[in-house]
């Protein structure tokens, strides 16, 4: 399973093109799959990074920090996803013509995050590494590929639609982690 899961995040950050089109093919009448095969092995992934980087990093061995870390990463990345998903489908499927699917815009944002998620786990393993946070302008990319391939926005309106899902997909994990970090303060990372 997890090999899978890594074959996809690799395949679709090296790859965007054929592998929307190839998600686009298997159109999931339900995020079972989704959820169980992708998203929540992520998160898992991203809490565990996170709870050995913070026990590697430290100089004495501090698991009550370490599962604040773990709190943290998943308000952040689990909360950033719902948010976006739930402003995606509300607000901007609307805006774009586009059928009012929850299932589609969790499985468009789960997907196009998947720069966001890499990051984050190689973050957590070398939190010194702060040039890692570049590359998430990738999901850019990753976006608008996603958008005329996964969910066929019209052409004309790929730049608006790549604009409004990269601020909402990028910014809010940044500010929940920007809240998370002001109300548990002492936090390293």
């Amino acid at each position: 399973m997890l090999k899978q899961l890594f074959i996809l995040l690799f395949r679709l950050i090296t790859d965007p093109i054929s592998s929307w089109e190839k998600l686009s093919e298997k159109q999931e009448t339900d995020n079972e799959n989704f959820y169980k095969s992708y998203l929540f092995p992520i998160f898992g992934i991203i809490a565990l990074f996170s709870f050995v980087g913070v026990l590697l990093t430290t100089k004495t061995f501090e698991v009550q920090l370490a599962l604040k870390t773990v709190i943290k990463q998943l308000i952040v990345y689990g909360g950033g996803f719902y948010l976006a998903s739930q402003f995606l489908f509300g607000y901007i499927f609307p805006r774009f013509e586009l059928e009012k699917d929850k299932l589609i815009s969790e499985r468009f944002v789960g997907y196009s995050s998947s720069v966001v998620y890499v990051v984050a786990m190689l973050h957590a393993l070398f939190p010194n590494l702060f040039l890692l946070e570049i590359f998430t302008l990738y999901t850019i990319y990753i976006i608008w590929i996603g958008a005329s391939r996964f969910l066929g926005i019209k052409e004309n309106q790929w730049i608006k639609f790549t604009i409004f899902a990269s601020v909402l997909i990028m910014l809010i994990p940044f500010l929940l982690y920007w809240i998370v970090s002001l109300v548990m303060p002492g936090l390293k990372t």
